[in-house]
C-alpha cells in the first residue's frame, strides 16, 4: 500500500506581542495602555512606513476574580494557541520568597519571609516613600504630603506615628529597618533583610 504524503508549505504573514501589563500598571508608570499601544504602533511606523496602517490591537479583558500573571491571562483571552488554562498559583513567588522582607514596588505589596503583610494603601506608600529617600530622614510633614497618592486628605503628625506604628506590627521581626529621629521624623537606610523589587 503506498503512503501519499502531502507537504503545506507556510510563510509569516505578521506576529502577535502579547503584553503582560494591566491598566493599573500602566497608570502606576505614568501612561495607559492606549498610549503604550500608540508608541508600538508609531515605532513599526518609523520602521516600516509604508505598513503603518497594518496593525491592530486587542484589548484582553478577565474577570477581576482571574488569577495569575498578566501575560498568562492575556494569552488566554486573546486565544493564543499554545497558551494554557492550566491555573496558575497567584502567590508562587510569596511561597519562594526569600526570608526578611520583599518589597515588591510593581504590586505595590509588602512580604514578611514569604507572607503577603496585606499593608494598606498608606502603609505602603509610607514604606515606600522612605524607600525612596534611602538614607535621608524625611520629617512628618513630608510623609504627611504623600497623602494624596492614596487619594486622602492630609494627615496630622499624630496620624503618621499610628501609621509608622501599624507598620511596624505588620514587619514584626523587621520592625528595626525603620529608624526613628526623635523630633524630626523617620528614615531607612539599607538593609541586607530588605530586597526592594521594581521593574
Amino acid at each position: 500500500m503506498t503512503t501519499l504524503k502531502t507537504q503545506t508549505s507556510t510563510v509569516a504573514r505578521g506576529f502577535a506581542l502579547y503584553v503582560g501589563i494591566s491598566e493599573e500598571d500602566a497608570l502606576a508608570a505614568g501612561t495607559s495602555l492606549s498610549e503604550i499601544a500608540a508608541e508600538l504602533k508609531k515605532t513599526l511606523a518609523n520602521l516600516i512606513p509604508e505598513k503603518a496602517s497594518e496593525t491592530y490591537a486587542a484589548l484582553a479583558l478577565a474577570p477581576v476574580s482571574a488569577t495569575g500573571r498578566n501575560l498568562d491571562i492575556t494569552r488566554i483571552a486573546l486565544r493564543e494557541p499554545k497558551a494554557t488554562n492550566a491555573p496558575v498559583a497567584p502567590i508562587s513567588q510569596e511561597q519562594t520568597a526569600a526570608k526578611g522582607l520583599v518589597v515588591d514596588l510593581t504590586r505595590r505589596k509588602l512580604f514578611v519571609d514569604g507572607r503577603n503583610a496585606q499593608l494598606t494603601c498608606k502603609e505602603f506608600e509610607l514604606f515606600a516613600f522612605l524607600i525612596e529617600n534611602t538614607g535621608q530622614t524625611v520629617s512628618r510633614q513630608q510623609i504627611a504630603n504623600i497623602s494624596e497618592r492614596c487619594g486622602e486628605a492630609t494627615p496630622n503628625a499624630r496620624t503618621i506615628d499610628v501609621h509608622v506604628r501599624r507598620l511596624r506590627s505588620k514587619i514584626a521581626g523587621y520592625e528595626d529597618v525603620i529608624r526613628t529621629s526623635r523630633g524630626i521624623g523617620y528614615r531607612f537606610d539599607k538593609h541586607p533583610d530588605v530586597l526592594v523589587e521594581q521593574f
